[in-house]
């Protein structure tokens, strides 16, 4: 389960303070599920869920959505292609172009610009897809696919940095985080450093700032920080790795920088910490994720535009593994407080992986 998860990659967006009082859409698939279960949700009252269910296929592994909010991008592996959908007004899908991948796609990425992405295809022999996205949606490769050059790369997921000029990537399996350079032309350059990490390393995650980068260690249970400078070289920091819970998953980070939690797949709880000014973490209280119903953790989280609200993705082991959603508020110290009152069944199955997305309202 623990290398599924891995290959399995929530998608933080964080947009102008208008996108809070419009509310925002959370869309979820299930790795066991065919389709996408969509919710026109807020940081305050009962989300309602959007019409319909677009067809991805089975298995679906990552998904992710533009930053202007006008299309999702999800993958299913067995069929080894991109599939686009244009985000309607009220969050409604519409299905559009295929691209056809050269591997697995085990994850994708955006670039802040909006018009270059990132998918990382490959069990072995991993590659890194660059595509430029048109203003109808439609992906194109953009340059040949630049191999990460081991043979035992693979099994990898990708953020882009705040700046755009950084694609990070991990190795699951060769345990490490690869760092490219992101040219003006939205293609990417072999490696440039390869840093150690724990045992299967997942989610690279980057502070707003660009300054701080945090890669989750499923299989040691604890999250490896990392600082990046100017010209987007990484050293490792002291004091690294932070432990959290078992099999620890999709993280999300508040848009202040200031907070990040870390859904954990065998631990009842997210773990949350304070980030520091010089990126350290330090430990807050955990918050569990669903205390009403024992077995059922947290797998994948996103982060509210407001950055006041988290929301986690879990797998309920009662109901044959459907996925359930959970609200938490976040507090002026950073701890989370679960919202008991809102329970949501997806009727999609095994939260395994980048399964759910946020996009603000346009």
């Amino acid at each position: 389960m623990a290398l599924a998860a891995a290959m399995l990659p929530g998608l933080a967006v964080v947009p102008h303070a208008a996108a809070e009082d419009a509310g925002y859409f959370i869309y979820a698939h299930g790795f066991l599920s065919n389709g996408i279960a969509g919710y026109r949700a807020s940081d305050t009252g009962a989300p309602a869920p959007i019409s319909g269910s677009a067809d991805t296929g089975v298995p679906n592994w990552p998904q992710a959505a533009t930053p202007d909010g006008r299309f999702l991008f999800v993958a299913p592996t067995t069929e080894r292609r991109l599939l686009t959908y244009a985000i309607g007004p009220d969050g409604e899908l519409t299905a559009g172009a295929t691209l056809a991948l050269p591997d697995v796609p085990i994850d994708i990425a955006f670039a802040p610009n909006g018009r270059d992405a990132y998918v990382v295809t490959g069990l072995t022999n991993a590659k890194v897809v660059a595509l430029s996205i048109g203003a109808d949606g439609v992906p194109v490769p953009n340059g040949p696919a630049v191999p990460f050059g081991q043979a035992m790369d693979g099994v990898s997921t990708v953020a882009v940095a705040p700046d755009g000029a950084s694609l990070l990537v991990t190795s699951l399996f060769a345990r490490q985080l690869l760092n490219f350079d992101i040219h003006p032309d939205g293609t990417v350059s072999a490696p440039r450093q390869r840093l150690g990490t724990g045992m299967n390393p997942i989610f690279a995650t980057i502070t707003p700032d660009g300054r701080s980068v945090y890669v989750i260690n499923e299989l040691t249970a604890d999250v490896s920080a990392y600082h990046r400078a100017s010209d987007g070289a990484l050293t490792e920091m002291a004091g690294s790795p932070y432990p959290a819970g078992l099999l620890p998953h999709v993280p999300s980070i508040t848009p202040d920088g200031r907070y990040l939690y870390v859904p954990n797949m065998g631990s009842s709880f997210i773990s949350s910490y304070r980030i520091e000014s010089d990126g350290s973490l330090t430990a807050l209280p955990n918050a569990d994720f669903a205390p009403d119903k024992p077995g059922t953790f947290a797998e994948s989280s996103v982060m509210s535009p407001s950055g006041r609200t988290l929301w986690a993705l879990g797998t309920d082991p009662a109901r044959g593994g459907e996925e359930i959603l959970r609200r938490f508020a976040i507090g002026a110290d950073g701890v989370l407080d679960l919202d008991e009152s809102m329970t949501i069944y997806t009727r999609k199955f095994v939260a395994d992986g980048r399964t759910m997305t946020l996009v603000p309202r346009r």
